[in-house]
């Protein structure tokens, strides 16, 4: 017997950001006043001090709001939508009765499970754990879109962020256009820290825009996630991202 449980007030899940803990330092303006040897704190410098502790305030509670919506969303990823039955599988998809399920493409197939969904003993490739589960029932969590649901959760067991995405590999030209990067036609979505490698081969180790600024105008291959038809780079020239 299917059970289906449409979630109410969540139709989506915002992606959790991670706050990295940093000290602030408030320094004053110190001159001298024309006396020799001596020298004060000015009006100017207290405004000044006055103001960037309001800008370091105003940051840490954005970042704040940002960590409470990603706990928020965490914690309700169990409230989401929900289909309950006995697993199935038919020409390379998986089913709960008449309802698709989505746990991800061929890429995370191939890797390494979370958790012992079969509780067979053994961490498995993700597509063999699934296999173990096929006849069983089971309660699959996610957002159901287009009568697919993309899982999140196996038996209240955490499996991925419930999102949709296609992996691709694609070779040609790196081009910039104001400020943004493109190949074959992809906007990249690149991540504001410094690379972990040093992909432009320049021998300085630079934040991900300065590595990728070395690489305009050539001809490189990456590989990572389609989403909302922008591309999540996971490899450049092969390079883990």
């Amino acid at each position: 017997m299917k059970k289906y449980v449409m979630a109410a007030g969540l139709a989506a899940v915002v992606a959790i950001a991670a706050l990295a803990s940093a000290g602030v330092g408030i320094t004053g303006w110190t001159f001298s006043n024309g006396d020799a040897g001596s020298g004060h704190h000015g009006q100017n410098g207290e405004h000044h001090n006055k103001a960037m502790w309001h800008r370091a305030m105003e940051r840490m509670k954005s970042r704040n709001k940002m960590v409470n919506a990603g706990r928020y969303a965490m914690r309700n990823l169990l409230n989401l939508d929900r289909v309950e039955g006995t697993l199935s599988y038919n020409d390379g998809e998986y089913y709960i009765g008449d309802t698709a399920i989505y746990f991800g493409d061929d890429w995370f197939m191939q890797h390494v499970i979370r958790s012992d969904y079969d509780g067979d003993g053994n961490y498995e490739l993700v597509a063999d754990e699934l296999q173990g589960l096929i006849g069983k029932n089971v309660t699959i969590n996610g957002i159901y879109e287009n009568g697919t649901l993309i899982a999140s959760h196996i038996d209240g067991m955490w499996l991925r962020m419930p999102v949709m995405a296609e992996f691709v590999e694609v070779t040609g030209e790196l081009e910039k256009i104001n400020g943004t990067y493109f190949i074959a036609g992809y906007k990249l979505i690149i991540p504001n820290r410094y690379a972990r490698s040093d992909y432009d081969g320049d021998g300085v180790l630079e934040r991900m825009r300065g590595e990728l600024d070395g690489l305009v105008g050539e001809n490189i291959t990456i590989d990572g996630y389609i989403h909302n038809e922008n591309l999540k780079p996971l490899h450049i020239n092969g390079i883990a991202c």
